[in-house]
């Protein structure tokens, strides 16, 4: 068991999939927030997700169910259930009025990424995600969908591990290899939002590598975090950018499930779908350098006062702050 200090899951956007994968008129079950989910996409193309039980005689929409124009249908009764929620017909008892519905998760889709809301106290979104700026532009970037899209799969971690790299610059020489710490270059703070600058040694202490053929060169990875479900990190070496976004969705309280997405910059000439030369080998890379954060985080202990040493202290002392915006107490936010 962890020595977490919080019982509820913090608010903020999550992903919950990709778009490709959600089908007109496909239906699929989920968990997320120790809840049983039901998505799916309407024959229109619009995306839902709702609690997961008909109020009728809870059957699961999930399993069965079947998309019927706007609605979704149960496969117990026939019961037809509109994307927000509310009753649409009984199929045989077409007149009747009930006074009953099913709880609508706020949903968006986003450069290719479905994302739900979740929030302790049940309130409406009170931010949006922008998306990722390299998502949008597959002029200069490779599609992230489906080559740089990668489904890591349930884990035991909580969402705040992986932004908690924001302020840690000593652990690339100990978990990634790096020849040297990394180093802060900025740090800014906006409600939910907050980004990040650090300064790094791409190849440090090497002649030669494919990322840095003429020895080691002078960048920076750009961190970008919008609550604690989605946070980005840009790994800038001139010209060449690789962009990469790590979401971690709660499905109980101690396991959330993740998503990886990553895209970089184009090999000159190059318009095809699939990554070739450094971009190819640096998001392959990529995605094996972050499954070594994840087998540390997923077998980690959160200590809520930790014994900081020497830069660390302030950066850390600073993300926790901002952090805890996010988070509530059990006698203070409701189920929702």
């Amino acid at each position: 068991m962890r020595d977490w200090p919080y019982e509820v899951f913090p608010t903020g956007w999550y992903q919950i999939g990709y778009s490709a994968e959600l089908a007109r008129g496909e239906v699929k079950a989920a968990k997320y927030f120790d809840r049983e989910l039901v998505m799916f996409r309407t024959e229109s193309g619009a995306l839902s997700l709702l609690d997961a039980y008909c109020p009728h005689l809870g059957a699961h929409l999930g399993y069965g169910g079947a998309v019927r124009g706007e609605c979704i249908e149960c496969p117990f009764h026939g019961w037809q259930w509109r994307r927000d929620g509310g009753l649409g017909k009984i199929p045989y008892d077409t007149d009747a009025e009930r006074r009953v519905g099913i709880s609508a998760w706020p949903v968006r889709e986003q450069a290719g990424l479905m994302l739900t809301w979740y929030d302790a106290f049940g309130r409406e979104p009170f931010w949006e995600w922008p998306g990722i700026t390299e998502f949008f532009d597959e002029d200069t970037f490779y599609p992230v969908y489906p080559q740089g899209a990668d489904h890591i799969g349930v884990r035991k971690i909580i969402p705040q591990s992986p932004v908690e790299n924001t302020p840690d610059f000593e652990h690339f020489m100990w978990v990634h290899g790096a020849g040297r710490a990394g180093h802060s270059l900025m740090w800014e703070e906006k409600e939910h939002y907050l980004h990040t600058r650090i300064g790094f040694l791409f190849g440090a202490g090497k002649k030669s590598t494919w990322l840095t053929p003429d020895g080691e060169v002078e960048g920076e990875i750009e961190t970008e975090a919008w609550g604690l479900g989605l946070s980005n990190a840009r790994f800038k070496l001139g010209d060449f950018i690789t962009s990469q976004l790590t979401a971690t969705t709660p499905v109980d309280a101690e396991h959330s499930r993740l998503f990886d997405t990553i895209t970089a910059t184009r090999e000159p000439g190059d318009d095809g779908v699939e990554p070739t030369g450094r971009s190819g080998r640096m998001i392959t890379f990529q995605k094996g350098q972050i499954r070594q954060d994840f087998d540390i985080w997923e077998h980690q202990r959160y200590v809520e006062h930790p014994p900081f040493a020497g830069r660390e202290a302030d950066a850390y002392a600073k993300f926790r702050r901002w952090s805890r915006q996010f988070y509530f107490d059990t006698e203070d936010a409701g189920a929702r």
